[in-house]
């Protein structure tokens, strides 16, 4: 039996956040990112010219460019190599994205084929790599020797969250504790990394900069959260991405470590078979899977996990309050907003 799926989302009440208009101060800018971006695509090789034509010449929200963008043009900072470290931080996630899709089998990204569907597996870990290497080798031609060791902390951080999580994959005895220290690593690193970046290049005083770091951590916690929720309730024409993909790999999102708390032992020897028994199927039993989500709804796991991200946005705006009003202090609290709020 077919039934439908109920889950909780930030409150609506508010006009839907669009990034076109968040983004309205540093518009011109992240225009020439991703210009930038797509010329990385102009590659001597024609394997590399297509695969990039694939990746990074499709760039997405941009959200990790545009925070340091933001930071950057509120403190006034405006140095000819401002675009290029943004593209670079841009290139950074495309390479973390790529591996994601060949560790999760993925077919679909932002609604397209995956690198990992369109050339394989092979061909796609490679041009992973070479995104890296290519990034940090970018940020070594910049004077300012702290944009290569910033990056480069933040590239070790995130592959150091992929293998956590990918070691920790069925383990329905994962912590709390050892979940926010798997994302803390896998995705806030790299928008910490961002604010972290700009507010170092800006020279803005310690108390700033730290404060500036926490905003950055604390939106990247919130952004993978939503993530996870999105896994469960969004729909594949508004995320660009296979629903359930998280369940099918065993990956241990805060709303199922919430949900096991609550469980028996025998639940839980019965949960961890039905997970490891559809790992890679596809099409995937929707209806058993809904029927699986209909228990976490129940049992209040979706619902807190959407209050922590909540609580966890609040944290992030708290940190900007030291800043004075502007246009780009105005965005950066909407990006919170945005971040909490997505479909997609």
């Amino acid at each position: 039996m077919n039934r439908s799926l109920s889950l909780p989302t930030a409150d609506r009440h508010q006009p839907a956040l669009s990034l076109s208009v968040i983004f309205a101060p540093i518009q011109t800018e992240l225009a020439q990112v991703e210009r930038q971006l797509f010329n990385w695509a102009k590659a001597s090789s024609p394997a590399l010219r297509d695969i990039a034509r694939q990746t990074v010449s499709r760039p997405g929200k941009l959200i990790r460019p545009g925070l340091f963008l933001l930071i950057t043009g509120y403190f006034g900072y405006d140095n000819k190599d401002k675009i290029k470290i943004a593209a670079t931080i841009e290139a950074i996630h495309s390479a973390s994205l790529i591996h994601d899709d060949i560790i999760d089998s993925s077919a679909l990204r932002r609604g397209q084929a995956t690198a990992f569907k369109a050339f394989g597996p092979e061909f796609s870990l490679l041009f992973g790599d070479y995104l890296f290497i290519k990034s940090i080798g970018r940020a070594l031609d910049f004077k300012n020797n702290q944009i290569a060791k910033i990056l480069a902390e933040a590239s070790g951080q995130m592959i150091e969250g992929e293998i956590e999580e990918l070691a920790q994959s069925f383990n329905l005895e994962l912590t709390e504790k050892a979940y926010f220290k798997i994302i803390g690593k896998k995705t806030a690193s790299l928008f910490q990394a961002s604010c972290r970046l700009a507010s170092e290049l800006a020279g803005t005083p310690a108390e700033i900069k730290s404060e500036l770091e926490t905003y950055g951590f604390n939106l990247g916690l919130v952004f993978q959260i939503v993530d996870d929720l999105l896994d469960l309730k969004g729909e594949t024409r508004e995320t660009g991405k296979s629903r359930f993909s998280d369940l099918r790999e065993g990956r241990i999102t805060l709303p199922l470590i919430r949900a096991i708390k609550t469980w028996p032992e025998e639940q839980k020897k019965k949960v961890a078979g039905w997970l490891k028994r559809r790992h890679g199927e596809w099409p995937e039993p929707v209806v058993s899977f809904n029927d699986f989500l209909l228990e976490l709804e129940t049992g209040g796991a979706l619902g807190s996990s959407l209050k922590t991200a909540e609580k966890l946005a609040e944290r992030a705006k708290a940190c900007l309050a030291k800043l004075e009003a502007s246009p780009y202090q105005e965005s950066l609290i909407k990006l919170t907003e945005f971040v909490l709020k997505r479909e997609k």
